[in-house]
């Protein structure tokens, strides 16, 4: 394991005690994660380029082509915005929100591509995701059954990451499957253990990794810059 996954694992468990702490709609459970990303991608940028997050100065908003966005982790230089980063943890009830999430994915992309702007996506992942029969605010109610994450619930990604470059499509996509042991330590989800393709088992670890998500991105806003 590298040192950036080292450091993934860390703040995501810090994420994860913020989650079982403030709950699902608190913004507390983004705030390590969002920021983390935003130093080490400004590390890597260097100086001449400023880098916001939750965390990290503050979010910045977008006039998109539709609709203004608030964005996660914004890279500026002289004042312009570059290139975004989206970002999605998924705690719990995945199953019935999955199409949700890629929906709005599509439409949040092409809003964003339309005016010039980078945009690319991070999913995290539970290999196993518990499912709450309710959830009021902050209160989650007992946990009803656990969901295992296989090839239905990830095909539609591997599928947009193969598709052509259109504007619904996140110019840099990566999805990591992660889980939590019983004192909420963050850990990579053993694949194998899935009913998962070896086809998405190979995209998962090498082309949608965390590693290759960063210095795609990386590049990306060297190349908008």
């Amino acid at each position: 394991m590298n040192k950036l996954e080292k450091e993934f694992l860390k703040v995501m468990s810090e994420a994860f005690e913020a989650y079982n702490k403030f709950g699902a709609r608190s913004n507390k459970k983004l705030i390590p994660l969002h920021s983390w990303i935003a130093k080490t991608v400004k590390n890597r940028l260097g100086a001449d380029f400023k880098v916001n997050s939750l965390g990290n100065g503050s979010e910045k908003k977008l006039d998109g082509k539709y609709y203004p966005k608030r964005l996660d982790i914004t890279v500026i230089k002289e004042d312009k915005i570059l290139a975004t980063i989206s970002f999605k943890f998924v705690t719990a009830n995945y199953d019935q929100n999955s199409n949700n999430y890629f929906e709005q994915l599509l439409g949040e992309t092409a809003n964003i591509r339309r005016v010039n702007v980078g945009f690319t996506h991070m999913l995290v992942l539970r290999a196993y995701t518990p499912y709450f029969d309710k959830n009021k605010g902050n209160l989650k109610d007992k946990q009803k059954k656990t969901e295992i994450l296989n090839e239905h619930h990830l095909s539609k990604y591997i599928k947009l990451f193969l598709d052509q470059d259109f504007p619904h499509k996140p110019e840099v996509l990566g999805i990591i499957v992660t889980d939590f042991d019983g004192e909420g330590n963050c850990h990579f989800a053993d694949l194998n253990e899935l009913k998962i393709s070896n086809k998405t088992k190979k995209a998962l670890n090498s082309e949608l990794s965390l590693e290759k998500f960063i210095d795609r991105f990386v590049a990306l806003c060297l190349l908008k810059s």
